[in-house]
């Protein structure tokens, strides 16, 4: 295997990249992170066509938005994790609306539009579940709770922090770190098809 210089450090090279609009360096970047965004959507969603539509839409806004990456706010990973985790709550909250305006609960939503899925398909969803699953259950209790609760809740960092009775700050710390830890374990596991 080729060496390949610090994670961290080529995130911030490559950003930088797409900043400059280098397609390479959104590939090299998309290449690194797109298993364990996808992994993080597929269990937000627990649909892989809504996942695949969520990590499409989230590279495509770095690509639009990658010179708005502040790197004084946090890593490209989680300025990408953040994207990625906005779009699935505004997908999710436009399902939850278009649920109640059409009437039934949303879990008939997931029933009514799906036709029976290939066991393929399932399979691949289950494994990527099983991955993200397996990552979580790696993290310390108090970093595997706010990641639940702002990726998979849909709360946002003040709704933890308010009902935890937790600082800021602390909320984002933990999820960073969580985030991290996350990231290598799902890497380890080879990631999510």
């Amino acid at each position: 295997m080729p060496f390949e210089p610090d994670r961290d450090a080529a995130d911030f090279i490559e950003m930088q990249g797409i900043a400059r609009r280098d397609a390479q360096a959104l590939a090299a970047f998309y290449d690194h992170h797109a298993p364990t965004v996808f992994a993080f959507l597929c269990r937000m969603f627990r649909d892989r066509m809504e996942a695949e539509d969520i990590l499409q839409e989230t590279f495509f806004q770095v690509w639009r938005e990658g010179g708005k990456y502040d790197p004084s706010r946090g890593s490209p990973v989680a300025w990408l994790i953040q994207i990625a985790r906005s779009r699935g709550i505004d997908r999710l909250r436009q399902i939850s609306l278009k649920t109640k305006r059409d009437g039934g609960p949303i879990e008939d939503w997931h029933e009514r539009l799906q036709t029976e899925p290939v066991a393929e398909t399932v399979l691949m969803a289950e494994e990527s579940k099983a991955v993200v699953d397996a990552a979580l259950s790696e993290l310390p209790p108090e970093q595997r709770e706010v990641i639940l609760r702002s990726f998979f809740g849909g709360q946002t960092h003040h709704e933890i922090a308010r009902q935890l009775e937790i600082p800021l700050g602390t909320i984002k710390t933990r999820i960073r770190l969580g985030m991290e830890k996350m990231q290598k374990a799902i890497q380890k596991r080879g990631g999510c098809e």
